[in-house]
C-alpha cells in the first residue's frame, strides 16, 4: 500500500521528511502545532478558530506561513483535509506537545505543586466513560493529588457547587455558577435507544418520524432541569412531538426495564456502547444539535485543580473526543 501511495504522489516522501525534520531539528512553536492539530480535528479552519477563541483569517494566515517555511502543504483546501505531509506533522506534533506538557508537570510535581485534593462532581452521563478515564489519568500523571469524586444528578451537583462543596463539575447541559469558567471536552451526536424487542431494533438507522406515536422515556425534569429542557428542545426542533413519560425508575443502569414495554430514549453516542443488555441503539437520521460535555471549575483554582484541568484537556485530545464524527 505504501509503495502505491509513493507512485501516486511522487513528492510525498520528500514532503514527509521535511515535515518530520522541522519537528525534530528546527525551533518549534508549540502554539502553531496546536493550531494545526485543531484544524485537523475540527475539519475546517472556521470551526478550529472558534475552538481556539480566535478569528479565522489570522489562523489561516499563520498556517500558510508555516507551510511556506516547511516547503510543504499541510492541508488540502475545499474541503479541508490533511495531506500526507500534514498527517505526519500532526502525529509528530502530538508527541512533541505531550512531551512538553509532561516536562511542565514533572517540574511542578518536583516543586510540590502535584499535591492536594480536588472535589469533582460528575453527572450520570459522565459516569460510564469520561470520569473513569479522567480519574485513571490523574492517578497516572498526578499520584499526589487526591480526587474526591461525587456522582449525582444535575440539580444536586449544581446546589453543591453553589454551596462551595465542589471545585470542579463534569457534565452535559449542567447548570454551573455564573462565575465558573468552563471548557468543552467532548461534542457528539444523539442516538435513539429502544428495547431489544422493539419493532425497529434491528434497523441500521432510524428517523424520529418512524417513532411517531411512541412515548419518549425520560428521567423526571427535577433531577436535571436544563438537560431535560435542552434535549426536548432539540427533538422538537426536528418538527416531531412526542408524549414524554417520566420514568419512576430513573438511571441508565435500569434502561432494560424502562424500555421493556416500548417507547424510546435519546442518548449521547458514547453512552450507548456501555449500556446494559436488553437494549438496542440506532443512529438518528435527524439532525439534532450536538451535545457537549463540559468541564467547569471554581474561580482561582488551586494547583491541584489546575492539574486536573490540564489532564482533562490532554485526555480529550488523546481520545479525540472533539474530533468531528465520521
Amino acid at each position: 500500500m505504501r509503495r502505491r501511495a509513493s507512485r501516486a504522489w511522487p513528492g510525498a516522501l520528500a514532503a514527509l521528511r521535511r515535515a518530520a525534520a522541522y519537528l525534530s531539528g528546527m525551533p518549534v512553536d508549540l502554539r502553531l502545532m496546536r493550531y494545526v492539530i485543531a484544524v485537523a480535528e475540527a475539519g475546517s479552519f472556521e470551526a478550529a478558530a472558534g475552538r481556539l477563541h480566535m478569528t479565522q483569517p489570522p489562523l489561516s494566515r499563520q498556517i500558510r506561513d508555516l507551510e511556506r517555511e516547511l516547503g510543504v502543504a499541510l492541508f488540502h483546501r475545499r474541503p479541508t483535509r490533511l495531506t500526507e505531509a500534514g498527517r505526519v506533522f500532526v502525529e509528530e506534533a502530538r508527541e512533541v506537545l505531550a512531551g512538553a506538557e509532561q516536562a511542565v508537570e514533572r517540574a511542578r510535581n518536583a516543586a510540590g505543586a502535584g499535591r492536594g485534593a480536588v472535589r469533582v462532581g460528575y453527572t450520570v452521563t459522565a459516569a460510564f466513560d469520561e470520569m473513569p478515564k479522567l480519574f485513571a489519568a490523574m492517578r497516572a500523571r498526578h499520584p499526589g493529588v487526591r480526587v474526591e469524586a461525587r456522582e449525582a444528578w444535575d440539580a444536586e451537583l449544581t446546589a453543591a457547587a453553589m454551596g462551595g462543596e465542589l471545585d470542579v463539575l463534569l457534565g452535559r447541559h449542567l447548570d454551573v455558577p455564573a462565575a465558573w469558567p468552563s471548557a468543552v471536552l467532548r461534542s457528539e451526536e444523539f442516538m435513539a435507544v429502544v428495547g431489544s424487542g422493539h419493532r425497529l431494533a434491528g434497523r441500521a438507522e432510524v428517523s424520529l418520524r418512524e417513532l411517531r406515536g411512541e412515548t419518549l422515556r425520560f428521567f423526571p425534569r427535577s433531577y436535571a432541569p436544563r438537560y431535560h429542557d435542552e434535549v426536548l428542545a432539540g427533538v422538537r426542533g426536528t418538527g416531531e412531538e412526542f408524549e414524554v413519560w417520566e420514568n419512576p425508575l430513573p438511571g441508565l443502569r435500569n434502561l432494560a426495564v424502562s424500555l421493556s414495554d416500548g417507547g424510546f430514549m435519546v442518548l449521547p453516542r458514547s453512552l450507548c456502547a456501555r449500556l446494559p443488555g436488553g437494549i438496542a441503539f440506532l443512529p438518528l437520521l435527524d439532525r439534532l444539535p450536538p451535545i457537549e460535555l463540559r468541564l467547569s471549575w471554581a474561580p482561582d483554582p488551586s494547583p491541584a485543580v489546575t492539574a486536573l484541568i490540564r489532564t482533562a484537556h490532554r485526555l480529550a485530545r488523546r481520545e479525540r473526543w472533539t474530533a468531528p464524527p465520521g
